[in-house]
């Protein structure tokens, strides 16, 4: 069997998940995910209107700069194929310390809906996040 599907998944997943990483305006994250979607992490897991959660986009440059923490940079991915319609996928990104040092990890995995063109979020698992939040 080629593993040219599975490079081609990863392809995609790890485009998505750059642009997601890199979304500081509800303009460009508006269509990346479902509505609501489910968000999910230590505290317990709640849906959440995408309204809401792209009206809170423009304050995550300012939680990581407040935290003296630079940009994260998409470090790894890995994703799975449920079915024909969803995907499960992992990302890691390294968040640099603006006074240098080791960066902060952050991982988070989504279950996407794939409609053959484009992915949507219908959960957000975050696993490591924003220091602090």
């Amino acid at each position: 069997m080629s593993d040219a599907p599975t490079a081609t998944l990863d392809a995609r997943v790890r485009a998505f998940l750059t642009t997601f990483s890199r979304a500081t305006d509800p303009a460009t994250a508006a269509d990346t995910f479902a509505d609501p979607f489910l968000l999910a992490d230590a505290s317990g897991a709640r849906p959440v209107p995408r309204a809401a959660f792209l009206a809170a986009l423009p304050g995550r440059e300012r939680a990581f700069r407040d935290a003296g923490l630079g940009a994260p940079v998409l470090t790894d991915v890995s994703s799975q194929r449920l079915d024909e319609t969803y995907v499960l996928a992992r990302g890691d990104w390294d968040a640099p310390r603006t006074g240098g040092g080791q960066p902060v990890r952050l991982a988070s995995s989504f279950l996407l809906h794939d409609d053959g063109d484009a992915f949507r979020v219908v959960l957000y698992l975050n696993h490591h996040g924003l220091p602090g939040a």
